[in-house]
């Protein structure tokens, strides 16, 4: 919707560094911040050997030596995931590599009902498999009680997380999250796979087997695109390779999904579209609708029977999500649209039978529609709980808002952009009260128009196949 925009020209005069590079390429990554002449290089020309240190980040060494004595003890270590791309992706990654160096090494992946992240039940269950090291990956920063039943379970755990740090850290026996505050490195933006790769990097470069990670990027720069994080320093080395790999995957599932997909992939260029918009959806399907071990499955089996059954249903379940989000979508703007709920500063539709699966799809395109802030709820009677996904705008940083009103969650977290929480059902109307109280008190009128972003004016003159080939420089590009 083009009413409610305000354009902003971002062409600020800059001195040219790079003869080689044409001017509005400069500009545009100027425009990014990338100023001066090393980071220019390192965007354009860097490759994996100029990645970050690991052990840069906190705990990251302290991870790896507990890895080590669980391999010498012979201890099965469990990967405790999540059930969205990043989580599937991280838990197939920590699996494959720990399995390459013949740990012992199971999985687990909650199903959505079970909710986000670390949960008792879960725990339980994995001490009575035998699991004396837990490696959560893409949760676990704010689960401090969770934690604690699994230190008095008589289990260790590695937490890997990206997530905000939104009060102290659990007593874990190693915390690697790009958001601490004394990493050595000041890299913020890695995926939940990312922070695990950097994990396992350090571990394959403590084996000397450093060169052996790299076959994995391309289930990494799966999670990376999907979990829509910036592609900007390390995550664009990891990208830019993982991509290239997806010609001919090493990982039978994904070989074959790719040739599933696409017409000929031995010969195509893949891009971030391809992985945001044909590739990670499949993925998505499996924990949206019912079980994300199945993704998980297809990424680990090396089985050509099994990936196959495998892959058709997840093509069948990404079907069977379009049909239901598609449905949800025009409920929740239909309600909106009838109780004029566009004109709160938050949009807030909570319903029944609103599938958990999809509502985070949903809030997004409902923000596209309306670019303000919105929630969208599934009311849960049985339980006397609502389920939550939170997208926000530019100006409106959601896990700020939710933060000043903790009080009012069962459990919550998330990013600015992104969050999610569970509540209570009869604290829906003073939640919705609240959140647009916050909303009017943080946000002006300016902040409520949509920003279309000008990097620089082109002359007529310039629009023509050798510029389109100058920009490819810029690839791959981020959301």
């Amino acid at each position: 919707m083009m009413r409610n925009t305000k354009w902003i020209f971002k062409s600020e005069k800059f001195r040219s560094i790079n003869d080689n590079l044409d001017k509005e390429i400069e500009q545009i990554l100027y425009n990014r911040g990338i100023e001066s002449k090393d980071e220019v290089e390192f965007f354009i020309n860097g490759t994996l050997e100029n990645l970050m240190n690991p052990s840069d980040l906190s705990d990251v060494d302290k991870g790896v030596e507990r890895i080590l004595k669980a391999k010498e003890n012979n201890e099965t270590i469990w990967i405790y995931g999540d059930y969205d791309v990043d989580g599937i992706t991280s838990t197939s990654l920590c699996y494959l590599a720990l399995k390459e160096l013949e740990i012992n090494v199971k999985y687990y992946i909650p199903l959505r009902d079970e909710g986000y992240g670390l949960n008792k039940d879960a725990l339980n269950y994995i001490k009575e498999e035998g699991g004396n090291l837990i490696i959560t990956v893409d949760c676990g920063i704010s689960s401090i009680s969770e934690v604690e039943h699994c230190n008095a379970l008589g289990m260790d755990m590695i937490i890997t997380d990206h997530h905000e740090i939104n009060n102290e850290l659990p007593p874990a026996h190693a915390i690697v999250n790009p958001k601490r505050e004394d990493n050595k490195n000041s890299y913020k933006y890695f995926a939940g796979v990312g922070t695990a790769f950097m994990l396992l990097l350090a571990l394959y470069k403590k084996l000397d087997k450093k060169n052996e990670i790299y076959k994995y990027l391309d289930i990494v720069a799966i999670g990376t695109i999907a979990d829509i994080v910036p592609l900007k320093g390390e995550n664009r080395l990891l990208v830019k390779r993982g991509l290239e790999l997806l010609k001919s995957s090493k990982w039978q599932g994904l070989n074959m999904l790719m040739k599933r997909l696409f017409e000929n992939p031995m010969e195509k260029k893949f891009d971030t579209y391809d992985v945001g918009f044909i590739i990670a959806p499949i993925f998505n399907a499996a924990g949206r609708l019912e079980d994300a071990k199945m993704a998980v499955e297809l990424f680990v089996s090396n089985c050509h029977i099994t990936c196959d059954k495998l892959i058709y249903e997840l093509i069948n379940k990404n079907s069977e999500r379009k049909e239901i989000q598609e449905e949800i979508l025009k409920k929740a703007i239909d309600k909106i649209e009838n109780e004029k709920l566009d004109e709160n500063s938050v949009i807030v539709v909570a319903e029944k039978k609103f599938h958990h699966g999809v509502i985070g799809i949903v809030a997004s395109k409902i923000l596209d529609r309306y670019y303000k802030p919105t929630i969208i709820m599934e009311i849960k009677p049985l339980e006397g709980i609502a389920t939550a996904s939170c997208r926000s705008t530019e100006a409106f940083n959601m896990i700020e808002a939710l933060n000043s009103m903790r009080d009012i969650f069962i459990k919550y977290g998330g990013h600015a952009g992104a969050a999610g929480f569970s509540i209570a059902i009869e604290n829906i109307e003073e939640f919705s009260k609240r959140m647009n109280e916050y909303a009017v008190e943080n946000l002006n009128s300016e902040d409520t128009k949509k920003p279309i972003k000008i990097d620089c004016e082109l002359s007529m003159i310039k629009i023509s196949f050798d510029l389109m080939d100058k920009l490819s420089l810029l690839e791959p590009y981020g959301f």
